[in-house]
């Protein structure tokens, strides 16, 4: 983004308000921790309630609650036990992200990419998990075609696939269409809302009724972020 455009955004969301409640009732995404929620899992599809709960401090209970609404207002969609966004992802990968949400799969994952050809011992020394459970996660991975396990003589080595590159190349039609649909279901509810940025990774919405709007930057990349931690 070039220095005026930043200029012009920073302007035309100076003051706005990210994790206020909106005034009127009844809309999903008035409220604030429902944005949260809604954000979390654009950002890592299929997470674990324990997880949600966990990274936005708050209880189960009440991520269940603001997921289920979001459910029956249509932002989210359930399979099974997995949630996410309505859209975002191809449905038959709820699989694949519901094990990325596994303990250390992300970490094994993003492992495996930083150092690709990575022996299990090191793997494990690396996540801090022992060998036994690496092995395990290696294997339950390969199985979704996302590493390969390869034998170099008496070491077994885990090397990336290009699988979630081409997933992540094929979802942006749907990543186009997902972000149309969000605008429309929130014009439908009555929020008038602005799409103040978008580029390969996220949008900047803004949105309210009455005087007060607020933001939302909405993730939509989720082919790289659901197995990207910060820390």
């Amino acid at each position: 983004m070039g220095r005026g455009i930043g200029r012009a955004l920073e302007k035309a969301v100076s003051g706005e308000a990210v994790d206020a409640d909106l005034e009127t009732q009844g809309p999903s995404l008035a409220n604030a921790r429902r944005r949260q929620v809604f954000r979390y899992l654009c950002l890592r599809p299929c997470a674990r309630v324990g997880d949600v709960g966990r990274d936005l401090s708050m209880s189960q209970a009440t991520v269940r609650w603001h997921a289920w609404d979001l459910v029956e207002k249509g932002f989210l969609q359930m399979e099974r036990a997995r949630v996410f966004p309505v859209g975002l992802i191809d449905l038959a990968d709820a699989a694949l992200f519901s094990a990325l949400a596994g303990t250390g799969r992300a970490a094994v994952l993003a492992a495996s990419f930083a150092s690709p050809g990575i022996s299990l011992q090191e793997l494990s020394e690396r996540v801090h998990l022992t060998r036994q459970s690496v092995s395990k996660i290696a294997i339950e991975l390969s199985e979704f075609g996302v590493l390969s396990l390869d034998e170099d003589g008496r070491f077994r080595r885990v090397n990336p696939t290009d699988l979630l590159v081409r997933k992540r190349e094929a979802n942006g039609a749907r990543v186009a269409a997902f972000g149309e649909a969000l605008i429309r279901r929130l014009s439908e509810e009555g929020l008038s809302p602005e799409l103040l940025r978008k580029d390969e990774r996220t949008l900047l919405l803004r949105f309210g009724s009455g005087p007060r709007r607020v933001l939302l930057e909405v993730p939509i990349d989720p082919y790289a972020t659901a197995w990207m931690r910060s820390g």
